[in-house]
């Protein structure tokens, strides 16, 4: 079979290599659609904490199961499929409450175990075992299957938040996680979805979608812009679905009081320890939560909420490209010159 291996730091190879052979209790799938998440590109330039070389990079997936392991009496050949990259222990503290996202023994395809950019990959048995294999419902395709795991991070985040009826949501980023994020403030109940961008590109696409207000941040000062919109107030939610350092500390200023803010994305390396002041926080009772992946059952949401069409996805997929382009469709996000990229040919 075909596979793409990064093998170090910005190389990666595609190879031909042996199939995996399917163990008991393991599920042996065949790609069909891969998304490239920021995070591939961010760990084929500079790596990542979680990640073990050499590596099959890919964590969102979709395609069908070609065989089933001794064991195995849930799946069979022939069914179509999501996964939900996140292996859980399944016993835990954290995952006996439910929020196996936290699971003290995590482990994650395309980061500790190959992952979808490949012709075929098996997925563990503790994936199996706990969840991470969800049917795909006709007649959703595989690409907007793929993208199931992104938004279900985005579920993760919003139900931490406790975005409500008539809240006032602000999101900082215009890529895909952003436009998720706009989406489902909106089934939560939002009454106002405040866009924050600063690139070009992604202005010129969101200029197309519906959203209250968009801000080019280049232009204006956010913070201000977004009390000038809710006359004085400040927003009741803020989103940071972007990794620029500065992002925080804005989103921050901007609450109304009793304001809640979602850490959504990760600070580049060097920028963990930003100054936030304490007492904006304190006085105004602002609210500061921390969201990291998600869960199996939120995988599942996410499907549910693709497959009625609560949620769309078709339009965020501007490239499809071969396995051969994968370092191609890497610069593609890297340069904001592509929405979604997924890898459909192998």
């Amino acid at each position: 079979m075909r596979t793409a291996v990064l093998t170090e730091i910005e190389s990666l190879e595609v190879r031909e290599v042996d199939m995996p052979q399917c163990k008991p209790g393991e599920v042996l799938i065949k790609s069909a659609a891969c998304a490239i998440c920021k995070t591939d590109t961010k760990m084929f330039h500079s790596g990542h904490r979680d990640l073990r070389l050499p590596r099959v990079l890919g964590h969102e997936i979709a395609g069908t199961i070609v065989e089933v392991g001794k064991g195995v009496t849930k799946f069979k050949k022939g069914d179509r499929v999501q996964i939900a990259p996140g292996l859980p222990c399944g016993s835990c503290p954290f995952c006996l409450k439910g929020i196996s996202n936290m699971c003290d023994n995590m482990s994650i395809i395309g980061f500790h175990c190959d992952g979808g950019f490949s012709q075929y990959m098996s997925i563990p048995a503790n994936g199996v075992q706990n969840g991470c294999i969800n049917e795909i419902p006709e007649p959703l395709s595989f690409e907007e299957a793929a993208l199931a795991e992104p938004l279900a991070c985005c579920i993760n985040a919003q139900e931490l938040c406790h975005i409500k009826l008539g809240d006032v949501v602000v999101i900082f980023g215009a890529g895909p996680i952003g436009h998720l994020h706009v989406q489902l403030s909106r089934l939560f109940g939002a009454s106002e979805v405040i866009l924050i961008e600063n690139a070009p590109q992604r202005i010129a696409f969101s200029k197309n979608i519906e959203v209250d207000y968009l801000i080019n941040s280049t232009e204006v000062d956010p913070a201000q812009a977004v009390k000038e919109r809710t006359d004085g107030l400040g927003a009741d939610v803020v989103i940071p679905a972007c990794s620029a350092p500065q992002v925080p500390i804005q989103g921050i200023e901007m609450l109304k009081k009793r304001g809640r803010i979602v850490f959504f994305s990760g600070l580049p390396h060097g920028y963990e320890n930003i100054s936030i002041d304490h007492n904006l926080i304190h006085y105004k009772e602002i609210q500061i939560f921390g969201a990291y992946g998600c869960t199996s059952e939120q995988n599942r949401q996410a499907i549910r909420m693709l497959a009625t069409k609560r949620i769309n996805v078709g339009y965020l997929i501007t490239h499809r490209i071969s396995l051969d382009r994968l370092i191609e469709g890497f610069e593609l996000i890297d340069s904001h010159n592509a929405m979604e990229v997924v890898v459909t040919v192998f």
